[in-house]
């Protein structure tokens, strides 16, 4: 192959950066790459629940791509892709036809709702920017009303504020919205009591953070109990209205706010000629994280799965590792060597539960408590690809520890 490849990447998320920031540190200016995506910034995931409760600056969780790759090295098209030309390894958008010599496919994911009837309607989903600062003004309008409703049963419906899905996801907002619920009441609503207000967690398996040995599991369980949240396990819900649940077991839960983190599914792509997919539009990739039949178009990430390495969970880690290997795959392929099959390694999980407490499996070993939080924290700050926003979101932390927590709306 030509060293001077061009290289077509569609994403600006983790996967799509850590291949751009591997290829170039591997081969430089021997590629011509241009990455696509229509927004023009990465936005920091892992702390977006922070961000929803006045931990962490909105403006510290968005890292302007132009920052950290190099527009002199890297084309950046700010435009969406519209669709894949697969049989010419070409990428449509609304400004013309792009083609390559290779593809990788990094479109992310969106929520999932699973057809379940009136769920995107009537829920706040967690997935983007706009979604946390929705949740933080939400948050807010329900307490500034709940601080003058006289009617008892109104206030309590209204102050029900329900999180759907288990998941790491789930449990950081439910145990945020508890810690920021727990800390600005006394202070800033003194009119509304803890007891007026109702926290709960929603589950449809047997257990929270099902990713996680049963022994943390029940750890997070526990913690989210002693912070007040009700815990709903074995609850799968059949029915979203705009202002109750209904569960398959009959239960009807009246609620303020619904958060949904129930799951994810890939983002819409459109291909010609079409690919395989899963029930969550994720593609099915061979063992090189190649789409079937398509040697040279990778797909990584949130949208793709492979048999070979079961499937993946929806995380930044796992985006970073595949990127990696995609990356030292077309170096193979340039300098027409053998391509080894992809490996993920697994480290472990983490979940941050609420200040100073979290649990933690690293290679094994299990923590929980105030060091998982911390190892949380560092963990989460390495994948931070900017030291600005490293050293930002570390002073976010610092104030928090200082200052209360202000309960302005974002505009």
């Amino acid at each position: 192959m030509n060293s001077a490849a061009r290289i077509g990447i569609l994403g600006g998320g983790f996967g799509g950066l850590y291949t751009v920031f591997y290829l170039t540190k591997y081969l430089d200016d021997k590629i011509d790459i241009t990455l696509f995506d229509k927004n023009n910034y990465l936005l920091y995931t892992p702390v977006l629940h922070e961000m929803a409760t006045g931990t962490v600056n909105a403006r510290h969780v968005v890292i302007p791509i132009r920052k950290v790759v190099n527009p002199r090295k890297v084309n950046i098209r700010c435009e969406e892709v519209t669709l894949v030309d697969l049989n010419e390894r070409a990428f449509e958008t609304a400004s013309g036809r792009f083609k390559f010599d290779l593809i990788v496919l990094a479109h992310g994911s969106e929520s999932n709702f699973y057809s379940i009837p009136g769920a995107q309607e009537n829920s706040i989903t967690f997935k983007t920017i706009e979604d946390a600062i929705n949740l933080r003004n939400t948050i807010i309008g329900v307490l500034e009303r709940g601080a003058i409703e006289k009617d008892i049963e109104k206030k309590r419906k209204l102050l029900t504020l329900i999180v759907a899905g288990g998941g790491c996801t789930g449990v950081e907002v439910a145990t945020e919205m508890a810690q920021f619920i727990n800390t600005i009441l006394k202070r800033d609503y003194p009119e509304i009591k803890r007891s007026e207000v109702r926290i709960i967690i929603i589950e449809a398996m047997d257990r929270m953070l099902p990713s996680f040995p049963k022994f943390l599991s029940d750890v997070a369980t526990e913690r989210m109990k002693q912070m007040g949240i009700e815990v709903l396990l074995n609850s799968p819900i059949e029915r979203v209205d705009k202002e109750s649940i209904n569960l398959k077991d009959g239960r009807l839960i009246s609620r303020g706010i619904l958060v949904w983190a129930g799951g994810v599914k890939a983002r819409e792509l459109y291909f010609n000629p079409e690919v395989k997919r899963d029930q969550n539009r994720r593609i099915l990739v061979n063992e090189f994280l190649e789409i079937l039949g398509r040697p040279g178009i990778y797909a990584i990430g949130d949208g793709s799965f492979g048999d070979s390495n079961g499937t993946l969970p929806p995380t930044a880690s796992v985006a970073v590792q595949e990127a990696k290997y995609v990356a030292e795959n077309i170096i193979y392929r340039i300098q027409n060597k053998q391509t080894p099959p992809f490996q993920f390694h697994n480290r472990g999980d983490m979940a941050s539960l609420g200040f100073m407490f979290g649990v933690s499996e690293i290679y094994r070993w299990r923590f929980k408590g105030a060091i998982a939080w911390f190892l949380w924290k560092a963990f989460k700050l390495g994948m931070l690809p900017r030291y600005k926003n490293r050293f930002q979101i570390v002073a976010d932390w610092l104030i928090t520890l200082l200052f209360k927590r202000d309960t302005s709306k974002l505009v």
